[in-house]
């Protein structure tokens, strides 16, 4: 019962982060705007905190794009071909994915060991450049995880009709 609990909460791992980060972005940029056209004092923070959120939910949404099959993809050319092609070039779609996502998160850790290592941080807030960084890491992890659950499922729930086997977006 445990497991299932872990289960069903890491599949909704990227929802709720993205909510939590959504909700505090529109209410730093509320405050932002009301201090700024009513107040005339800007918050010098407020940029950096709202931009680092924005990379965060750039990285975590490439996640969830995948988990829902939301990316957007072009598969006129694809489905001119025979099941078994299709099939085929979906295990290349996804490899190539793959493949780009353990590019990203190996000069990412690169990235951010450098940025731990040096101290580098934000100008208003100090907060350290690496946090953000680190959002590379787990966004694109978590992509490759969402992958190999998509394509599990694509080929588990596919695998003998005659529809093409790429998954909806991917291709």
């Amino acid at each position: 019962m445990k497991n299932n609990i872990f289960v069903k909460a890491f599949n909704h791992i990227e929802e709720a982060l993205l909510s939590v980060t959504f909700v505090v972005m529109t209410a730093i940029c509320f405050i932002q705007v009301i201090t700024r056209y009513i107040f005339h004092v800007s918050l010098p923070w407020s940029e950096e905190v709202l931009r680092a959120l924005f990379v965060w939910s750039s990285c975590l949404g490439i996640s969830l794009g995948f988990r829902t099959k939301s990316h957007l993809g072009v598969d006129a050319l694809v489905s001119l071909f025979p099941a078994k092609i299709k099939k085929a070039l979906s295990i290349i779609a996804y490899a190539i994915v793959i493949a780009f996502c353990i590019v990203i998160i190996y000069f990412s850790f690169e990235v951010t060991g450098k940025q731990f290592a040096t101290g580098q941080k934000t100008i208003a807030v100090g907060m350290p450049i690496a946090y953000i960084s680190v959002s590379l890491i787990v966004g694109f992890a978590l992509t490759v995880v969402r992958v190999i659950q998509v394509m599990i499922e694509d080929f588990k729930h596919k695998g003998n009709d005659d529809e093409g086997h790429i998954s909806e977006g991917l291709l």
